[in-house]
């Protein structure tokens, strides 16, 4: 099982484009997570990581038109692994493959959240991960 689920901010603004002859939409953006944790000597610590995302088609559009830099979020997704080759250099990195996404919005009541799927150019969500 491929599965990955981030609770973070956003540390950019989403980057919204149109790839390919079919004029695929497609936004990448960056979650801001962190982890508290205690050390061996009793002081408590924060490591903070930043997780590459990318959502696709309509989730694409959606996350550039309700994401912003700073905003809260959940994003369920699965782990891609990414290679190309540039000037004779292979490269790779891990990115997050968006399937579902809730802005998260603090109220003094309650956390309101809102799920948009995402669908890729080549597979389909079947089923909807709701936080």
């Amino acid at each position: 099982m491929n599965l990955v689920v981030l609770r973070g901010n956003l540390a950019r603004d989403p980057e919204l484009r149109v790839v390919g002859a079919n004029r695929t939409a497609v936004v990448n953006f960056t979650v801001a997570t962190s982890r508290e944790f205690t050390r061996a000597d009793g002081t408590r610590d924060k490591t903070t990581s930043f997780i590459t995302c990318e959502a696709w088609d309509t989730g694409a559009v959606a996350v550039s038109n309700t994401l912003k830099k700073g905003d809260l979020v959940m994003v369920e997704g699965s782990l891609r692994n990414d290679s190309w080759e540039k000037d004779g250099v292979k490269h790779s990195t891990m990115k997050v493959r968006v399937n579902n996404f809730a802005p998260i919005v603090k109220s003094n009541s309650s956390s309101k959240k809102v799920v948009e799927n995402t669908e890729s150019e080549t597979e389909s969500v079947e089923d909807t991960v709701a936080f």
